[in-house]
């Protein structure tokens, strides 16, 4: 049961952080849906799949050479000067960014005609991964302050402007599908100028500290591991079906794969994103308990909230890609509440490993996902070559729930994820309850979208009554959301 009133000051951080990192997770999924939906139209499963690879391989590389940056930011941007912080991190961007246009233009000029269908993606791609180097540090900046409105605003810019020019340049430029990133790539400058003239801190002069340079790489450079795995985890199915099955397949895949991720971050991802900064501003260098005390608290809150998404992801799944999606895509549907669960997997081990953050032992993590990606691979070469798709979503789950195991076990040396398991007895209850209904319809000559819909409202209400009952909501913690709200 919550005690929300000895940690008050900290829920109603929390609270306010979920908010607004709810309101910029919303437009960007919303607009990416909308996107999704008029680009299946428009284009084969085939002219998708490669789509997703290419921008696959530009936010893997994006986070390959920049990801380490947004970790260190998010980690130190609370406790240096601001200044310094994003002056050293603009500075380490515009020289990667450099080194890489030349290196990107001389390897074009060698195997440039070689490429195929890939070809049109080529400038594209490069051009998205380095637009995410300088947005991503600039996120990570207002995350690590608390300025969760920023991040509200700047999200939300970059979603408009994202379907707008995507949209314009699709059907009045360039009827090529390339031009969805290249929307990308405009949508995020516009963005970064906007912000810029909100805030004055990010008119800081680029100019590398050393100290501070140093402090930075040496937390933000071991995670690089890590940092691979999240992109590599989420993706690398992509590439072996590409491989095993063709670019079709990696179409169908990919957009209702698209589907289940957005869907279900959409309710997890504010959630994390308000947890990490609140719990490394509260890290002192000496307050264990308190820290392991909020780790198990949010715990608790993610699974309440989290579970519930997760049941109706899975009832919505066959109208969300049939509504969604063009015709050809719909067969696709099956891999969304795999994949859903795989991503809930995901979030509770990101949630958990907050403690070996807070204690910097990046290298560990950075072996555990490494770890998790060799499994990955390994379990869907089988997978796929059986199954397809649908083994590549069983692959997803596997190798996410892999990791959070991962987490769990090593979180016991210092700061000790204490999972709350008589929450987890209630959320499981209830969330079992929640999914007969609509289960009972998909298996039953019922069945339609309506009804589904229908079931997933009274489903919920089911979901809560239980956990009313078992104490795990209380008038308390009602009464108390709503003063913090």
């Amino acid at each position: 049961m919550y005690n929300l009133g000895d940690v008050s000051e900290t829920v109603q951080q929390f609270v306010r952080d979920v908010g607004a990192y709810s309101i910029a997770g919303i437009a960007p999924a919303i607009f990416s849906v909308i996107a999704l939906t008029v680009f299946t139209r428009l284009f084969s499963p085939s002219a998708f799949g490669r789509y997703s690879i290419a921008i696959s391989v530009g936010g893997i590389g994006s986070t390959l050479l920049f990801g380490w940056l947004n970790k260190s930011i998010i980690r130190f941007g609370s406790k240096v000067d601001e200044r310094e912080l994003i002056g050293t991190a603009f500075a380490v961007v515009i020289g990667i960014s450099l080194c890489l246009v030349a290196v990107a233009g001389g390897v074009y000029a060698l195997i440039g005609n070689t490429l195929g269908p890939y070809q049109p993606f080529y400038a594209a791609a490069l051009a998205f991964l380095l637009m995410q180097g300088a947005f991503q540090p600039i996120i990570a900046l207002f995350r690590a302050t608390l300025n969760s409105k920023l991040v509200t605003v700047f999200m939300c810019i970059k979603a408009v402007s994202m379907l707008a020019f995507s949209v314009f340049i699709v059907l009045f430029v360039y009827n090529h599908i390339s031009g969805w990133i290249w929307g990308n790539v405009i949508a995020i400058a516009i963005s970064i100028l906007t912000v810029a003239a909100l805030s004055d801190l990010l008119r800081t002069v680029p100019q590398i500290n050393r100290d501070m340079l140093v402090r930075m790489a040496g937390y933000g450079l071991p995670l690089i591991g890590w940092i691979m795995g999240d992109p590599l985890l989420n993706q690398a199915d992509r590439f072996l079906i590409e491989f095993l099955r063709g670019s079709a397949t990696v179409g169908i895949y990919t957009s209702n794969y698209s589907l289940a991720d957005r869907g279900l971050r959409l309710a997890m991802i504010p959630l994390l994103d308000a947890i990490q900064p609140i719990v490394i501003d509260r890290w002192n260098g000496d307050n264990q308990e308190r820290i392991e005390e909020l780790l198990n608290q949010f715990t608790k809150y993610f699974l309440v909230l989290a579970v519930p998404a997760l049941v109706l992801l899975g009832a919505f799944s066959r109208p969300l890609s049939t509504l969604l999606l063009g015709k050809a895509y719909h067969e696709g549907y099956v891999v969304i509440p795999i994949v859903g669960a795989g991503v809930f997997m995901w979030s509770l081990g990101n949630l958990g490993q907050i403690g070996l953050e807070i204690r910097e032992r990046t290298a560990l993590m950075s072996r555990g996902l490494i770890a998790a990606v060799v499994f990955n691979i390994l379990v869907n070469i089988p997978l796929i070559m059986s199954f397809g798709y649908v083994g590549a979503a069983f692959g997803t789950l596997l190798s996410y729930s892999a990791y959070a195991a991962f987490v769990f076990w090593y979180s016991r040396d210092r700061i000790v994820w204490h999972l709350p398991t008589e929450t987890i007895g209630n959320v499981l209850l209830a969330g079992t309850a929640m999914a007969a209904l609509p289960a009972l319809l998909y298996v039953s000559d019922w069945y339609t979208h309506g009804l589904v819909v229908v079931a997933g409202v009274v489903s919920t209400v089911v979901y809560v009554a239980i956990l009313y009952v078992s104490g795990e909501i209380t008038d308390e913690n009602i009464t108390r959301i709503r003063e913090l709200t």
